[in-house]
């Protein structure tokens, strides 16, 4: 298997693109780490994967609270034994995000702890055992994910928050340049051609479009240039976790319009 050996540690129990994404991971070999607040999401998910022969385990954790994230880690560790793939995935709908002269100082507060302080705690507590596995000879990787969609117009906090997580995964990667660490991002939208791609290629040192598959590697395009998109998202985080290491501070543009057609 692809990632036999390896283990994932998952940053939410969400229906949907979360859940698919352990199933997947533990379907290519993986043991993966389920964490999140919605504790009956995240078990229903393990035992998907554990009813078809996979390794899998779920924590209850709240990614905006340090000890939280923390605990998380050392339960990944403590089960597991290392940590080789972070996937990010955090976030979710705000009904009371909004235009920004009509966001509370109490949505804003809850949407960045949750959305970019989440993230950044995530990375941050991980990135030793990631390092760690990248010195043993394994190349290890962080995948943060955006996910923009049409409910997301209007949404000023939740869209600041994205280019927040953008911005930290190129901080990240330029830090890690040169180790076995790489760090990327995905960009799931719809209509992604609509994306400001110049903004998107100073803040990463490529913007790759697909397909891409194990075989056949994405290629960097001008931002200028048409492209044909990765067919879903988890086509994207798959590609990631198996070939990551030939990728390095890029963002993946993934059009989730063409998948629901």
């Amino acid at each position: 298997m692809r990632l036999n050996e390896k283990v994932a540690l998952v940053t939410s129990s969400r229906q949907g693109i979360c859940a698919d994404t352990a199933k997947q991971l533990a379907g290519a070999g993986a043991r993966v780490m389920i964490c999140g607040r919605n504790a009956a999401q995240g078990r229903d998910t393990v035992a998907q994967i554990q009813q078809q022969g996979g390794r899998a385990s779920f924590i209850l954790t709240d990614v905006a609270i340090a000890a939280d994230v923390q605990a998380a880690i050392d339960e990944t560790i403590a089960t597991y034994g290392r940590l080789d793939i972070l996937f990010n995935s955090i976030g979710g709908p705000y009904p009371l995000d909004g235009p920004l002269l009509d966001v509370s100082e109490t949505t804003w507060d809850r949407i960045t702890e949750t959305t970019l302080k989440g993230t950044f705690l995530c990375c941050q507590y991980a990135l030793p055992f990631l390092q760690n596995a990248g010195q043993v000879g394994s190349n290890s990787t962080i995948i943060n994910l955006i996910e923009q969609s049409e409910s997301v117009r209007n949404r000023s906090v939740t869209e600041i928050c994205q280019g927040g997580i953008l911005a930290m995964t190129h901080e990240i990667a330029q830090q890690l340049s040169g180790s076995n660490v790489s760090a990327n991002l995905i960009w799931s939208g719809h209509q992604p051609q609509r994306l400001n791609r110049t903004i998107l290629s100073l803040l990463t040192d490529q913007v790759l479009y697909g397909p891409a598959r194990p075989d056949e590697p994405a290629q960097a395009e001008s931002s200028q240039s048409a492209a044909v998109p990765f067919a879903n998202s988890a086509e994207a985080i798959m590609y990631l976790a198996t070939e990551g290491r030939t990728l390095h501070g890029c963002a993946l543009v993934v059009d989730s319009s063409a998948s629901e057609n």
